[in-house]
């Protein structure tokens, strides 16, 4: 019996078809099952990225691809990743008028666009949306397969089903991305608060203003890596330099006033030329209060990145801190100051006080009363009654220039000068003359004195004396008549080898003199106006009959009701002798 063979036609059978279709189909579940568990398996956007173009570009043997992703704060697509193009192109960005929401064969598109011509530029075919619950996200394009060979149906199902797995693994990296940029932000905050922290507490321990200014600076330099900084601070119209890190050539450089309140970056600013010509990168206030106090003057980072809105806000908080500091160091050094001065009243007050009579001698059928008052500030005022002889007495009246220890310390060795030489039998005039040659030897040329000094012959009640420039006292007799005793000369100290002549008035009973100081006439009150000449010559006409402590009584209280309460800023000093029967 003959085998029968089967007979072959050449041609394959539906049920190889078949097969075949079943194998490629499998192959392709394979290989989506690989691109998922490739592109769940990491949570790093580059690794998806990468994944998404490598494992279809090597399964389908396609010569390039491309990944786009949507940035949100500008609504553009930038390529992330390409493979079989110019790594150039990375960060490009393009703006799709429409985004197609399925895949695009760019051949079948007759449309012109800027994204189109990109595509067809690059040789982009085809082109598949990456579709997440956050809506498109990205595109993927790929090119021509190798041999030209055009996308078959089912290869285009397989890219599309590719495109829905990595839209979620992207998502998902985005996501994982961002956490991971969140993380580093609150970890640089976590140690730009540290810094600060660790910062502010070196600055309360020093209330040295150059110091604090180094700490602040070598902080900032340290933290961002910059190699200038400059911390000024507002005083009045210009800034003055608290310290200055990493500059050549600063001293004697003049910074006007700067009032800012926010940072300034200077290469976007046409202000601040000063700043740009020394290296000045930003512009930071140092606030207290709400109120620009000082400025931060940075340099560039080192790295040439820029300043970032984390930078600006480290800058501004370390920065009013040191502005804190800052002001707590000169509110110390202005206590210190008004501490030192007090002392130094103090000791002035304890002079003058000391170079007064602390008791007027008694002098037969004269009424003499004295009074100083001083003021908030010590003066120079001067007064006395210095017996002579049995039947001489030296009165003097004197206002030294300025006020505080020097006025005070000018004012003893005019005391002393007065006392050596009227012990001796030397006339009025030329006591006053050798007093002005050593005052006018011994003191700079702003350092004056106004005096009167008279002596009072009571055995001829007649008062001879020379005025040097000092208010002139009055002379009141008993018919009301007011006399100015004004002979005499130019102010002591202004001038060397000065004439001064003498004069003398004969007292009668009820006869007064009052010798006074401008602490007296230039009292002010609330509206800037002046006690003045006038009103003191009225009160003493008034008073004719009081005796010379009372009438003294009366014009001081005239006085304070008339300044009610306004402190003044000299002294007032008056001597009054009054002739008695």
């Amino acid at each position: 019996m003959r085998n029968e063979q089967p007979m072959t036609t050449g041609k394959r059978s539906k049920k190889e078809d078949l097969v075949q279709q079943l194998d490629e189909r499998l192959l392709e579940l394979t290989a989506l099952f690989e691109i998922s568990r490739s592109l769940t398996s990491s949570l790093s956007i580059r690794s998806i990225l990468e994944n998404i173009l490598r494992i279809p570009m090597g399964h389908m043997l396609i010569s390039r691809g491309v990944v786009f992703l949507k940035k949100e704060e500008s609504g553009e697509f930038t390529i992330e990743e390409v493979r079989g193009l110019s790594r150039d192109l990375l960060g490009k960005s393009l703006r799709f008028d429409s985004p197609p929401s399925r895949f695009v064969l760019m051949k079948e598109i007759e449309e012109e666009s800027d994204w189109i011509d990109f595509f067809k530029k690059f040789q982009i075919e085809l082109l598949l949306p990456l579709i997440s619950s956050q809506g498109t996200i990205g595109f993927v394009g790929f090119g021509q397969k190798i041999g030209d060979k055009p996308y078959e149906e089912r290869e285009i199902e397989f890219l599309n089903s590719l495109s829905n797995i990595a839209a979620t693994a992207v998502a998902n990296g985005i996501n994982v991305d961002e956490i991971k940029k969140v993380n580093r932000h609150l970890d640089r905050k976590i140690q730009q608060l540290n810094t600060i922290f660790d910062i502010s507490q070196e600055l309360n321990t020093t209330l040295d203003t150059e110091k604090i200014g180094s700490i602040l600076s070598f902080a900032v330099m340290g933290e961002l890596l910059v190699n200038k900084c400059l911390v000024l601070m507002n005083n009045d119209n210009h800034m003055e330099i608290v310290s200055a890190k990493g500059f050549d050539h600063i001293d004697g450089m003049e910074f006007k006033s700067c009032r800012i309140n926010e940072p300034v970056i200077l290469e976007e600013s046409n202000q601040f030329e000063l700043y740009k010509t020394i290296g000045i990168a930003v512009l930071v206030p140092m606030s207290l209060q709400d109120e620009t106090k000082g400025v931060l003057a940075i340099g560039p980072k080192i790295s040439g990145t820029g300043f970032s809105e984390a930078d600006f806000e480290f800058l501004k908080t370390l920065g009013n801190q040191a502005m804190t500091a800052l002001e707590n160091a000169r509110l110390f050094q202005e206590a210190l100051e008004k501490q030192r001065m007090e002392e130094e009243l103090h000791i002035a007050r304890t002079i003058q006080q000391g170079l007064l009579p602390s008791k007027l001698p008694q002098i037969a059928h004269y009424d003499v009363a004295a009074l100083n008052i001083s003021s908030r500030q010590v003066g120079g005022d001067y007064f006395d009654v210095i017996p002579i002889s049995e039947n001489v007495y030296g009165i003097v009246i004197a206002d030294v220039s300025g006020k505080g220890a020097g006025a005070a310390l000018l004012m003893s060795n005019l005391q002393a000068s007065l006392h050596a030489l009227i012990s001796g039998e030397i006339q009025i005039n030329e006591i006053v003359g050798r007093i002005n040659h050593l005052i006018h030897r011994n003191t700079a040329l702003d350092k004056f004195i106004t005096f009167f000094y008279g002596q009072l012959d009571v055995s001829h009640n007649r008062f001879t004396y020379c005025n040097a420039g000092h208010n002139p006292p009055y002379r009141i007799n008993r018919s009301g008549q007011i006399e100015e005793l004004s002979i005499g000369g130019l102010i002591l100290g202004m001038m060397v080898d000065v004439n001064y002549e003498t004069a003398s008035v004969d007292l009668k009973p009820g006869d007064r003199m009052v010798l006074y100081t401008d602490g007296i006439t230039e009292a002010m009150n609330k509206q800037g106006e002046e006690f003045g000449e006038e009103r003191l010559q009225k009160l003493l006409l008034d008073g004719f009959d009081l005796t010379s402590q009372e009438l003294i009584d009366r014009i001081v209280s005239e006085v304070n009701h008339f300044a009610k309460g306004v402190p003044q800023a000299d002294d007032m000093t008056m001597v009054i002798v009054k002739a008695v029967d």
